[in-house]
């Protein structure tokens, strides 16, 4: 039974201690507990519960509520761990939940429940322990501190909070001055900063080392003489972003490289890894269209592919910053419809279509957009992959009812999925109902447009775009 179809339950918020982190439980237990599947309702959340309270390692934990996210329950999950975690307060746990909550889920309370693990002082145990332990405990402690700073630094600085930002990358190079990405994250903030015109001056005698430190990191990383490498724009599971400058032909550009082997962590072969790669350079170079990201080069034996820069970040970072509003949709909608019309007459499916895979060309209202990242796109399968494999790809809360239902991706899945994004824009700075996030096949989401937009022109284009006929579904009248 999906959450949407389970029996509402209030559950009474956390009473203990008023510590910050007490104080972050309760707040994530009476945001996300009316109505969570229960583990008595489903067998899946009993067994989360039951690893939780035999303490298993965090990397079971986190395949479970994987697991429990895809399948529509992840509600259910996070009440789960919040419960255990008003019993039994693990700090890896909560680290884990906090990042759930920052991935669009709730980032406000991901950055309280961040703040708190921060706040919660060393145990009295780890203080009475010797030698060799007591070292071991420290390490475990800097790693979690470092772990959640670095958190925290990349998610201010993203929604453009630079200051606030930059001491939470401070605070990392205070227990490792080497730290390659608490370096990436400083430096863009101080960028940032002298382009405001605001003081940068390094707190500390090791913080002076930090451009070049950070110039030595990034002189290795490509070793090519047409690139000048820059900031970091952003990093995923396998790639990281820079933006460079092509001294060839006099303009800026971003650079996607491959990360290493030692940077995938999901079980992932290398081999199909790099060829999901190159297989999206190979789509990008079909696609011939003003509103998606342009491919300027390839460069298979130094594992990067140069890309048109886009300056404004991405549609969520550019909502969130009010860059683009509802006033934005008509614009938004056509450019979008133009990107999508010519990624399926390339012959692919983008199978991701959401506003952190839509970029923004310029830091500015109203500016264009862009679509961009096509790593799930098909058409063309990857060697290495099995063929056939049938594997649910992309974001629960953009999935067309049919991919849910285990139909094959296809142009009209990429439609309602730019249709949830639509209806985003149409609400922001509101989130998207909670219903989005179960995996519901009979939910309609245009039982809703009524009540969410109140442009009935909008309305008009949403409950086509969002129809749960995929034979219906369309852009225009």
């Amino acid at each position: 039974m999906s959450e949407s179809l389970a029996p509402t339950r209030a559950r009474r918020p956390f009473d203990g201690a008023k510590t910050p982190l007490a104080a972050a439980i309760s707040a994530i237990l009476a945001r996300f507990g009316e109505g969570a599947t229960t583990p008595d309702e489903l067998a899946e959340l009993q067994d989360l519960v039951n690893e939780l309270d035999a303490n298993a390692p965090l990397s079971v934990i986190d395949e479970r509520i994987r697991a429990l996210s895809h399948a529509g329950y992840l509600r259910g999950a996070v009440v789960a761990v919040v419960d255990h975690l008003s019993r039994h307060p693990r700090l890896d746990i909560a680290l884990r939940l906090a990042s759930e909550l920052l991935d669009a889920l709730d980032p406000e309370l991901g950055v309280e429940l961040a703040r708190a693990i921060l706040a919660v002082p060393d145990p009295g145990d780890e203080r009475a322990l010797t030698g060799p332990a007591r070292a071991r405990a420290r390490a475990e402690r800097f790693e979690l501190e470092i772990s959640t700073n670095l958190m925290l630094g990349e998610h201010l600085l993203e929604r453009g909070d630079i200051n606030r930002a930059r001491r939470h990358f401070e605070a990392v190079l205070a227990i490792d001055v080497d730290h390659a990405r608490a370096l990436r994250g400083w430096s863009s903030c101080a960028r940032e900063l002298e382009r405001r015109g605001q003081s940068t001056e390094h707190r500390s005698r090791g913080l002076s080392l930090l451009d070049g430190l950070e110039a030595l990191e990034l002189a290795g990383g490509v070793g090519l003489d047409r690139y000048e490498l820059g900031r970091p724009l952003g990093r995923g599971r396998h790639a990281v972003v820079y933006e460079a400058y092509d001294r060839r032909v006099g303009r800026s550009v971003a650079i996607k490289r491959l990360l290493g082997d030692d940077a995938r962590r999901d079980g992932i072969p290398a081999r199909v890894v790099e060829a999901r790669f190159f297989a999206e350079a190979e789509t990008l170079a079909k696609v011939r269209s003003p509103h998606v990201v342009a491919l300027l080069d390839v460069q298979p034996r130094h594992r990067f592919v140069a890309l048109e820069l886009c300056r404004g970040g991405n549609l969520r970072l550019a909502m969130r910053r009010r860059l683009l509003t509802p006033a934005d949709l008509g614009a938004v909608a056509e450019q979008l419809r133009l990107a999508l019309r010519a990624v399926h007459a390339a012959g692919a499916v983008h199978r991701d279509v959401k506003p952190a895979n839509i970029l923004v060309r310029e830091a500015r209202a109203g500016s264009p957009i862009a679509l961009a990242d096509f790593g799930l796109a098909i058409g063309n399968e990857p060697r290495g992959s099995r063929p056939g494999a049938k594997v649910r790809a992309g974001t629960l809360r953009y999935l067309a009812p049919e991919i849910k239902a285990g139909t094959p991706a296809s142009p009209a899945s990429d439609i309602y999925a730019a249709g949830v994004v639509m209806l985003e824009l149409a609400i922001a700075p509101a989130p998207l109902p909670s219903d989005f996030d179960r995996l519901d096949l009979d939910f309609d989401p245009r039982t809703l447009l009524a009540e969410l937009v109140p442009d009935e022109h909008f309305t008009e284009l949403l409950e086509r775009l969002l129809d749960p006929d995929p034979e219906r579904r369309r852009w225009a009248p």
